[in-house]
C-alpha cells in the first residue's frame, strides 16, 4: 500500500470510528440516563456538531474534484437524471414556468445542467454553500412545482426533515427522488452502501408508507437515472392527459410507489 493509500485508509478508519460512536441514538442515551431537558439539549448539540464534522471530513475528500471513490458513476447518473427531467418537461408533464428546487444539491452539478437547458433552479444545501445557493429562509412551503432530492435521504437522521422537504412542494407538484431502495436491507457489515455518512436505509415497504403518507398517487422510475418521480394525480388521469408518458423503454410507471428493485 502506498503512503497516500495509507493516509486514506487511516482517515476512513477514523471516520468509521466516529460513525460508530454516533450510532447510539440520543433517544437511547436520554432513556438510559434519564436526562433533564437541559442535559438532553447538551447531548443533542454535541452529537450534532460531531455529525457535522463527520460529514465535512468525509465529503471534503472529493469535493469539487468530480470524482467520488465511493460512488464512481455519480456524474453519469446525474446527467441521466437531468435528461429525464428535460424529457418530462418536453412532454409538458413538468412545468418550467416556475423555479424548481434542488434540495441537498451538493456541488450544484444537476442545477447547472438544468440551467444550461433554460430551467430556473434554486439550489440549496445545508452543509455545502456557494454564493448562488438560496438561504434556508427563502424556502417557502408550497412554493415549488418540482422538488429534486438526489442522494440526500440516506444522509438524514429523522423523518421530520423529510416532511419539511415535501412541504415545499405545491399541492399538485412533483417530487423527484434518488436514493437506494431495496426489498430488504442486508445484514452485512461489508455492504457497499454502509458508509460513514449514511444513516437511513429504505425498503420498498418503507417507501410505500412514506409515499402514501405524503399524499402521492402514482410514480415513475427511470432506471438509467435511478430516479423516481412522484405525482399527486392518479395514474389513469396522468395517462389520459399525457399518453406519451407510457414509454417503457425510458421509464416504468405504476399506481402507487414503483417498487422497481427486488
Amino acid at each position: 500500500m502506498t503512503p497516500a493509500n495509507d493516509s486514506t485508509a487511516s482517515r476512513m478508519r477514523s471516520l468509521y470510528a466516529l460513525h460508530r460512536s454516533l450510532s447510539v441514538s440520543i433517544t437511547a442515551i436520554q432513556s438510559r440516563l434519564r436526562l433533564s431537558g437541559t442535559n438532553r439539549l447538551r447531548y443533542a448539540l454535541h452529537g450534532g456538531q460531531r455529525w457535522k464534522t463527520l460529514c465535512s471530513e468525509y465529503h471534503s475528500s472529493y469535493r469539487d474534484s468530480g470524482n467520488n471513490p465511493d460512488d464512481p458513476n455519480w456524474l453519469q447518473r446525474l446527467n441521466h437524471q437531468g435528461e429525464t427531467l428535460l424529457s418530462l418537461t418536453d412532454l409538458g408533464i413538468l412545468s418550467k414556468s416556475e423555479k424548481w428546487l434542488d434540495y441537498g444539491c451538493g456541488d450544484g452539478e444537476l442545477g447547472a445542467f438544468l440551467e444550461k437547458a433554460g430551467i430556473a433552479v434554486d439550489c440549496y444545501d445545508r452543509y455545502w454553500r456557494k454564493p448562488t445557493y438560496v438561504n434556508s429562509s427563502k424556502l417557502i412551503p408550497g412554493s415549488y412545482p418540482l422538488v429534486i432530492n438526489t442522494s440526500l435521504f440516506e444522509h438524514l437522521r429523522d423523518q421530520s426533515t423529510m416532511d419539511t422537504i415535501i412541504e415545499l412542494i405545491t399541492h399538485d407538484g412533483v417530487f423527484a427522488l434518488h436514493t437506494l431502495v431495496r426489498g430488504e436491507i442486508p445484514r452485512d457489515p461489508n455492504w457497499f452502501y454502509l458508509l460513514p455518512v449514511h444513516t437511513l436505509f429504505f425498503t420498498n415497504k418503507a417507501m410505500k408508507i412514506l409515499f402514501n403518507k405524503w399524499g402521492f398517487s402514482c410514480s415513475l422510475y427511470a432506471v438509467d437515472a435511478r430516479l423516481w418521480l412522484w405525482f399527486r394525480q392518479p395514474l389513469a388521469a396522468m395517462l389520459k392527459k399525457y399518453p406519451e408518458l407510457d414509454k417503457p423503454n425510458q421509464w416504468q410507471i405504476s399506481e402507487g410507489f414503483m417498487a422497481y428493485w427486488p
